[in-house]
């Protein structure tokens, strides 16, 4: 069967618009085949940096627990020695070495 004699059998509105039917199948086969698979490998590619993230997230969230107990446990230790100097009478010479006394 000739392209011209079709053309000349249905005319050319229906010669159209077969073209257009092949032009639609051939980019839906495009778009499901090359660009899906393209796309999945940029998917996965940022998911991986995602779950990077979040885990360098977690690991310096953990390291700022850690330093904020040490910080809080050396603070309480302070005012535990604080305490007990000013409870045995260390606090009136304190006082006094701060004017320059002994």
């Amino acid at each position: 069967m000739d392209i011209v004699n079709v053309i000349e059998t249905l005319g050319i509105p229906v010669a159209v618009a077969g073209v257009l039917g092949w032009g639609c199948l051939f980019l839906m086969k495009f778009i499901t085949g090359k660009l899906t698979d393209e796309l999945t490998q940029k998917h996965e590619r940022l998911e991986k940096m995602q779950i990077g993230l979040i885990d360098s997230n977690n690991k310096f969230r953990q390291a700022i627990i850690k330093n904020n107990t040490e910080v809080t446990t050396q603070l309480v230790t302070l005012i535990d020695i604080v305490t007990k100097l000013m409870k045995n009478g260390y606090s009136s010479g304190c006082s006094n070495y701060k004017k320059g006394e002994k």
